[in-house]
């Protein structure tokens, strides 16, 4: 009897014992939805590609210039169905002024006193672009599980706000000066453009940095390849340029506060 006894006690001391070892393996996975809104401020390195046109002989070509910055300032909301995918949509002020200009020389009447002569002299084109839109873009975002680092992608589209080209001149050589300005410089045209609607691909890379529970400081670098061009045409001084091919690419980083809101 006491026997039989101590076998059903180990028996049922076995099942308890293999039933809590089931119990602590069994995971059941939480609600991970979740959103995040933010609010961010940027700036832009742009650069020209293609060729765009004043109204004038001069050939404005696209190429690198560190010096074009222009500013950002916009939100985004972020929806995210899993630990490491989510949908993030971007809605930004996007100025991407850019400049850019190169030196020729002229065959130009110089006068010293009486006597005018005709002599080649070097003049620095420069085309000063106000050129500015309300971005919106939508991205798949992707996120490792546990990491606070992660990337994006997906297109952007960005209506016009400001559209005008000004083309200024300056004489390279100092001893010079225009006659009827006794300066070096003069603004030759200011034309202005009806912007189309640009489209671009953008790729991104972001951190979210925990400040405090469900707040997070979000710097983000991102960039963006044009796939249309800027403009068909600058009507500058009642005449309309056509332009073949001008698009401006740019590499964009901001820094924002996050809020994951629910």
């Amino acid at each position: 009897m006491r026997l039989s006894f101590l076998r059903s006690c180990v028996t049922i001391a076995s099942l308890l014992f293999v039933s809590s070892i089931g119990t602590a393996q069994t995971v059941y996975s939480p609600d991970v939805t979740r959103v995040f809104v933010s609010g961010f401020l940027g700036m832009n390195q742009n650069t020209n590609i293609g060729e765009f046109r004043t109204d004038c002989d001069c050939l404005f070509e696209g190429g690198f210039n560190l010096t074009n910055i222009g500013a950002q300032i916009g939100a985004d909301i972020t929806y995210a169905w899993s630990p490491s995918w989510a949908v993030k949509a971007k809605v930004f002020y996007d100025n991407k002024h850019t400049d850019t200009q190169y030196e020729r020389d002229i065959s130009t009447p110089i006068a010293t006193g009486e006597i005018v002569s005709i002599e080649d002299v070097t003049y620095n084109e420069i085309g000063d672009v106000s050129l500015s839109y309300l971005t919106v873009g939508l991205f798949a975002r992707w996120q490792p599980r546990l990491a606070r680092w992660y990337v994006f992608v997906g297109p952007a589209v960005g209506v016009p706000l400001t559209t005008k080209v000004r083309h200024n001149q300056e004489i390279v050589d100092s001893e010079l000066s225009y006659r009827e300005l006794l300066d070096t410089k003069r603004e030759v045209s200011t034309g202005e453009f009806d912007g189309i609607l640009r489209l671009e691909g953008m790729v991104g890379f972001g951190y979210d940095y925990i400040v405090r529970p469900r707040w997070y400081i979000n710097p983000e670098i991102r960039f963006g390849y044009p796939l249309t061009k800027i403009t068909e045409t600058i009507r500058d001084r009642g005449k309309d340029i056509p332009i073949d091919d001008w698009k401006v690419m740019s590499v964009q980083l901001s820094i924002g506060l996050k809020y994951e809101a629910f």
